[in-house]
């Protein structure tokens, strides 16, 4: 019980309750505090929340000042209010409803209309002459008019199969709102309220999700899913070694890496960036449990992803050279941290396939020297931030897979730090041309870097988080 050397250490008298009201008002005022300005934040943004006004900005950010505030005091939440947690992060999200979706969202529910009327968004782009009868009050806000669709065809079968329940434009963002609560229970089932209110209470997945519509938690919720299953049951344990001496790929134990690695790849389907994440579970089965168990794994593990791109390439006929990861892709209104840098010293922007190539080379060096599948996504991630071409806040919140259990500071800086993306809205609205001030740019990167840098030196003691010793 918390509280208890306090009061062994303490004088007689009245001690004991002191020591213990002070515990109690630790547990219960920050977390309800928190709360508070949270909510504030969360319904006052709602007012400010149209950026193309260059007077809104401001008060934007003050806004965002609340939620982030109660983010910071949330840091100190207590294990058992998991009900606060959830109900905060339900009401946060629904206030932000209003809002008007993003891009994004937009651009993904169009391709979805255009597929539902048979018609193939991989090779018509939506300023085609014969697509000109599909366009709605939405049409101005579709990105990329000028190019056909790029991102995976498992992600575009989820929004199709919810084109045929009905009209999705009224009630998708609601729906996303109900998946992300559920990844939220998820943590706390797994990590407790303290570490869920990491995500639950986060800015910008509450400013991402309930306003703007982005859809990373379609793919984060399986992918978390196995990601959690393969910590508690394999990482917890001892590692894949214990796969084996469990008695294979066919014991209990081995059956629980077949679900972790069907729900990891049920969400690499949808993102291809998780795809390195599989191909760590594969081969570090392969290497410490037999070639038995890391093919068995390796179907499970693969079989979201070919079956989609199977449907697809039937189907669709899609030239799978054209789809890249949206981060690896060219954007409007991004920004870049290693790429910008490249840029900046050479005059010249080099292709984002040339960034892409060093990730996968370094990731294939991390698949092998990193034990522990928390210690490689962390790692991996990074570096993904680090070298793509086209980030926007809400890339950001693949930290996520790793940030909450671990709670480390790259998870938490970075969800606060890239708010200053935002305030790059004033110069637009005064100059219609997009510009990210080197200042601003600053403000984003260096406490990324330097919580990124917190969390190599940390992990690499013997108390780090789940690395492991074979």
């Amino acid at each position: 019980m918390r509280g208890n050397s306090a009061v062994f250490n303490q004088p007689g008298g009245n001690s004991r309750n002191g020591s213990f009201y002070r515990t109690k008002r630790r547990d219960y005022v920050l977390p309800f505090l928190a709360a508070a300005l949270v909510l504030l934040g969360s319904f006052r943004l709602v007012g400010f929340s149209d950026l193309g006004l260059p007077e809104n900005v401001s008060k934007f950010q003050i806004s965002f000042g609340f939620i982030a505030l109660g983010y910071l005091l949330s840091w100190h939440f207590a294990k058992r209010l998991t009900w606060l947690m959830l109900l905060v992060a339900a009401v946060a999200r629904i206030a932000l409803l209003p809002v008007e979706t993003g891009d994004l969202l937009n651009r993904r529910l169009w391709d979805a209309k255009i597929l539902e009327a048979e018609h193939n968004p991989y090779e018509l782009a939506p300023n085609e002459e014969r697509l000109v009868p599909f366009r709605g009050e939405n049409w101005e806000s579709v990105p990329d008019k000028q190019s056909p669709s790029r991102y995976l065809p498992g992600l575009l079968w989820v929004y199709s199969a919810f084109e045929e329940i009905g009209n999705p434009e009224d009630w998708f963002k609601s729906l996303l709102v109900v998946v992300d609560l559920a990844l939220c229970l998820l943590f706390a089932l797994r990590f407790g309220a303290d570490r869920a209110a990491l995500y639950a209470w986060n800015p910008l997945v509450i400013y991402s999700v309930g306003g703007l519509g982005i859809d990373y938690c379609l793919y984060l919720l399986p992918f978390v899913s196995g990601y959690l299953i393969w910590d508690f049951w394999i990482d917890q344990k001892g590692g894949v070694s214990v796969i084996k001496a469990s008695g294979g790929i066919g014991s209990a134990l081995g059956q629980m890496v077949c679900v972790s690695a069907l729900l990891m790849g049920i969400g690499a389907a949808m993102n291809v960036l998780m795809v390195p994440g599989l191909l760590w579970v594969v081969w570090h089965v392969l290497k410490r449990s037999g070639i038995r168990a890391g093919l068995v794994a390796l179907v499970f593990a693969a079989a979201p992803l070919v079956l989609s791109l199977m449907w697809a390439s039937i189907s669709l006929n899609v030239d799978f050279s054209k789809i890249v990861a949206p981060e690896f892709g060219l954007g409007d209104r991004s920004i870049s941290l290693i790429p910008a840098m490249v840029s900046f010293v050479s005059g010249a922007s080099l292709s984002p396939m040339i960034f892409l190539s060093i990730l996968g080379i370094a990731t294939i060096c991390m698949v092998h020297t990193c034990e522990g599948l928390e210690r490689f996504m962390s790692f991996y991630l990074v570096w993904t931030i680090a070298l793509a071409t086209t980030i926007y806040p809400w890339s950001f919140l693949l930290l996520a897979i790793v940030g909450v259990g671990s709670g480390n500071y790259v998870f938490r800086v970075a969800s606060l730090s890239v708010f200053a993306y935002f305030g790059a809205y004033r110069i637009f609205g005064d100059t219609q041309v997009w510009s990210m001030p080197w200042t601003l740019q600053l403000l984003i990167w260096l406490p990324f870097l330097f919580a990124a840098a917190h969390y190599t030196v940390g992990s690499r003691t013997k108390h780090g988080f789940y690395v492991h010793h074979f």
